[in-house]
């Protein structure tokens, strides 16, 4: 049996990829043929990163059950895909979609100078979840002119580019602006004084909102709950609505409601074949969280997770991290 999964270990310069053989090893005769048979580590080399990856000893001596759990909670993560893309800016899907229509459908010359590129900068993209670098927070620009990234769309598979009901014209000036103009939502976070770091940030947890806004939205609704300790928006994005300021919740039955009702799903199956009452308790309580979106069930998940120490298998999910906020108030997707 042989399974593979992705950890993406977000450092400055290095994705982690993760590959776990289940083929019988084999002892060396000499050092020639350990040469030639020697795992090699470094899977890729793009702009400032290195990829690597590495063999998990021990997978295949795992029982089934856990075999099982670990597919199932990787199946979860998957899931959240396109909702951390979309926190981190709100053109990232359409982006993303774009190139993968262009690496898929381009039928030109892909030996060319621009074309590589192209191809790095499609890396970088994919590595960093958006158009912005994923440790300085600017934007990225491909090093290919737009002109050329513009004869790589009119050269690819028009019925796969998400145009979402926008003419050619309007799609190609969006995407000219969103990856080409770094004076447009030019960093992910900005956190330079003196001025509106919400309104200055190109993440899509706000939306017509103000610092002054939202500040003051979750101290009122903290004021309306003494006492209660819960990371108040910590899977919720605000948006001005009529005037008035609203939470939209990321949760079954709200935003991202289909991915996170998968979500549900995998957890779900990974809640049959959890390894101790603990670790079942734990992914209930998460799943629950993701049925109310209620932030206090995802601090009783949390202190769950804290608590199982015996657990072999082990999982990250939820809206975490607050720094992608430039008032840490909201949770990217892990």
């Amino acid at each position: 049996m042989r399974f593979n999964y992705l950890n993406l270990l977000l450092a400055p310069a290095m994705l982690l990829v993760v590959s776990c053989g289940g083929e019988e090893k084999k002892p060396v005769a000499d050092s020639a043929e350990k040469k030639e048979t020697e795992f090699n580590y470094i899977a890729d080399r793009f702009a400032d990163i290195q990829v690597l990856r590495y063999e998990v000893e021990g997978f295949d001596e795992l029982p089934l059950q856990q075999k099982e759990l670990a597919y199932y909670l990787s199946e979860a993560a998957l899931c959240g895909r396109d909702i951390f893309y979309d926190q981190k800016y709100r053109h990232n899907i359409r982006i993303r979609k774009s190139l993968e229509t262009i690496l898929e459908t381009y039928t030109g010359d892909k030996n060319s100078d621009n074309y590589k590129k192209f191809e790095t900068y499609a890396k970088r993209f994919f590595f960093s979840n958006g158009v912005h670098h994923h440790y300085a927070s600017v934007k990225m620009i491909p090093e290919c002119s737009f002109d050329y990234f513009k004869s790589l769309i009119e050269g690819s598979d028009a019925a796969k580019l998400p145009l979402d009901g926008m003419s050619k014209e309007d799609f190609l000036a969006l995407l000219q602006k969103a990856v080409y103009d770094p004076n447009v939502d030019g960093k992910t976070v900005d956190l330079s004084p003196g001025i509106d770091n919400v309104k200055a940030s190109a993440n899509n947890f706000y939306e017509g909102v103000t610092q002054k806004e939202a500040e003051a939205f979750y101290k009122n609704l903290q004021a309306a709950h003494p006492g209660d300790k819960s990371p108040w928006g910590i899977n919720s994005k605000l948006v001005k609505e009529n005037g008035k300021i609203v939470e939209k919740v990321w949760k079954s039955g709200g935003m991202y409601t289909q991915a996170i009702d998968k979500i549900i799903y995998w957890l779900t199956k990974a809640s049959t074949v959890a390894e101790n009452d603990v670790q079942k308790q734990t992914i209930e309580k998460l799943i629950k969280f993701y049925q109310s979106g209620n932030p206090k069930d995802f601090d009783d998940y949390s202190i769950s997770w804290v608590s199982d120490t015996a657990s072999r298998i082990d999982a990250v999910n939820g809206f975490i991290e607050v720094y992608a906020d430039a008032i840490g108030k909201k949770g990217a997707f892990e």
